[in-house]
């Protein structure tokens, strides 16, 4: 039977950033936090130009006004006041013009600047090296609320910045009006940042509680969800609910204190803004009774009064948009920052080719590769030998034993413990506390993260399906259409093809749930064959699958990996009766099957 070609990959919808979290500073959150806007530098800059033209025509209407009030009482001629008000409509042209197009600009750098952090996490988290061991909800929280919380600064930076713009432009027409009212406005703006300044450090602190408590309810969810079968079958809902509502209470209450934070520190700018606003309206109204300022004068220190009243609040709460996108900035800077699992060594030594000579990346780029036919030149087999030296594994035994290259080889562990520890030593997201192991000589610890994960396959025991078709899964590792129809009959991944209602472009779902588990096993086992690795590892690999068709999955495997080395680690008989020769951790005994 042949699977069908997995559909070809669509194009992102904005383009990545190269390497985004290696050029990511781990200096501090604000730094990360810049560093999210200064690839957006342009937009930004454009989007302040045209919100401060916008809000400079804004300040212009009362003093337009004004001038035209004052213009026809003094001439009382058609001719000015028409003149007077055409400079009104093309003010009013201006900014609706600047508004609309700086709204533009405005999202193009929200929505780029929460694509660069979310990039920027799964650059790590996806790293070779490994080191994030935060659950899938907690990071979809951190890419998703946190980089929005920062994208939103960035969409009203461009904002604050024409409200600094419009109130230094409204305190100079001020000034030309009188120095006193000029001075209140510097003052009360100067007094509003310093109060809000002083309260910032709680809304900071109550900001990144709650999306740490919102993070651990999500996280909560997604566990239930999965594992709603199984709470189902031992009658733990009730329990679990419990669990759940305790989780989202604490959630609520930390969003209701990051909320009243806030309510008070915009609550203090918008009644120092009132206050200020105030003296404003009394000082002018005081000079015009005492006819220092005429009408036109007054009304526009009225309308300026009334007009500054929006750019203040704008600065006002621009410090808790960022006292907040800082606290979120801070929990994506803890994951660009945590150290690998593993380093990568200085200067890598890449594993041999098939054929046992050095590979030369140049003329690998100027020479086709040759077909993988499993069969090295000098020993009749694939290299791909396996060393075990003095290693410590969990369960308290030292693993000295090795696995013969081109042949299939049983590891049978007594403790579970042990058997997990192998297969990740081997995949190499752990390293050993000590011992060597070593791939055709070479330690593994010299080797680069991807060449030893393309040379050494680990098909761990619990197998993760990629979201799509059955045919995306197992093309996932490939585009050889001739390997995957050979691996999927070898692992009875076609009977699962026919026995599914749209077969290979069957929809798999997250993490495969929409299949069973011997389903998922037969088709991960499938994925992992069809790469034709030089080494492959296999934890546990048919353990949801009945026994008949176990054995005959053990058989086909051993055929199409015939001279190439595998190693089975599992307690299944029908496996070891297949194996060249089995291991037994502890060291209790060695059986070579003939």
């Amino acid at each position: 039977m042949t699977v069908p070609a997995a559909a070809p990959p669509r194009r992102p919808a904005v383009p990545a950033p190269r390497s985004a979290a290696a050029s990511a500073p781990a200096a501090s959150p604000g730094a990360l936090l810049w560093w999210s806007l200064g690839n957006r530098r342009r937009d930004l800059l454009l989007a302040s130009a045209l919100f401060s033209t916008h809000q400079l025509g804004e300040a212009l209407v009362p003093v337009l006004v004004g001038a035209t009030v004052g213009e026809a009482v003094r001439s009382a001629t058609p001719a000015s006041t028409v003149r007077w008000l055409g400079l009104l409509a093309l003010d009013f042209l201006l900014l609706s013009l600047s508004y609309r197009f700086g709204a533009r600009a405005s999202a193009r750098a929200r929505q780029h600047t929460e694509h660069r952090l979310r990039m920027a996490l799964a650059e790590r988290v996806l790293r070779p090296a490994g080191g994030v061991r935060l659950v899938p909800g907690d990071l979809l929280s951190r890419a998703s609320g946190d980089a929005e919380r920062v994208g939103a600064f960035a969409g009203a930076l461009a904002g604050t910045v024409a409200a600094v713009v419009v109130l230094l432009g409204s305190t100079v027409l001020l000034l030309r009006i009188s120095l006193g009212l000029g001075a209140l406005v510097v003052a009360g703006t100067a007094g509003v940042l310093l109060a809000q300044n002083r309260l910032s450090h709680v809304l900071r602190r109550t900001s990144g509680t709650e999306q740490d408590r919102q993070a651990r309810a999500t996280a909560l969810a997604e566990e239930i969800v999965r594992g709603l079968r199984v709470l189902k079958g031992i009658g733990a809902e009730r329990a679990v609910a419990a669990d759940y509502a305790r989780g989202s209470r604490e959630a609520v209450r930390a969003a209701r204190r990051a909320v009243s934070a806030e309510g008070a520190l915009v609550s203090v700018g918008v009644l120092l803004t009132g206050l200020c606003l105030t003296a404003v309206a009394a000082v002018g109204g005081g000079l015009a009774l005492d006819g220092r300022i005429g009408l036109g004068r007054l009304i526009a220190v009225l309308g300026l009064a009334q007009f500054v009243n929006g750019p203040m609040r704008v600065v006002g709460a621009a410090h808790a948009r960022y006292v907040r996108a800082l606290a979120s900035a801070a929990r994506v800077h803890e994951v660009l920052g945590m150290p690998p699992a593993v380093p990568e060594p200085a200067a890598a030594r890449p594993p041999l080719p098939p054929h046992g000579k050095p590979t030369d990346p140049v003329a690998d780029r100027r020479t086709p590769t040759p077909p993988d036919t499993g069969v090295g030149a000098a020993s009749g087999k694939a290299p791909g030998t396996l060393d075990f030296r003095e290693v410590p594994l969990p369960g308290g035994s030292r693993a000295e034993w090795s696995v013969p290259a081109g042949e299939m080889t049983g590891l049978v562990c007594a403790d579970p413990a042990d058997a997990d520890a192998v297969a990740l030593l081997l995949a190499r997201e752990e390293d050993p506390g000590g011992g060597r192991i070593l791939l055709d000589g070479t330690d593994l610890t010299a080797l680069r993260l991807t060449a030893l994960r393309t040379t050494v396959l680990v098909s761990h025991h619990e197998p993760v399906l990629l979201p799509g078709t059955v045919a995306d899964n197992l093309a996932a590792l490939t585009k050889d259409t001739t390997a995957v129809t050979e691996a999927a009959r070898a692992s009875f991944a076609d009977e699962v093809v026919r026995a599914l209602p749209h077969g290979a472009h069957t929809t798999v779902g997250d993490r495969g749930e929409t299949l069973s588990g011997g389903q998922r096993q037969r088709i991960a086992l499938g994925r992992a064959l069809a790469a034709r690795p030089p080494v492959l590892v296999l934890h546990d690999p048919t353990t949801a699958v009945d026994a008949a068709t176990e054995d005959a999955i053990a058989d086909r495997v051993r055929r199409i990996r015939e001279r190439r080395t595998t190693l089975v680690i599992t307690t299944s008989p029908a496996w070891l009766a297949r194996c060249d020769r089995v291991v037994h951790v502890p060291a209790t005994e060695r059986v070579v099957t003939p």
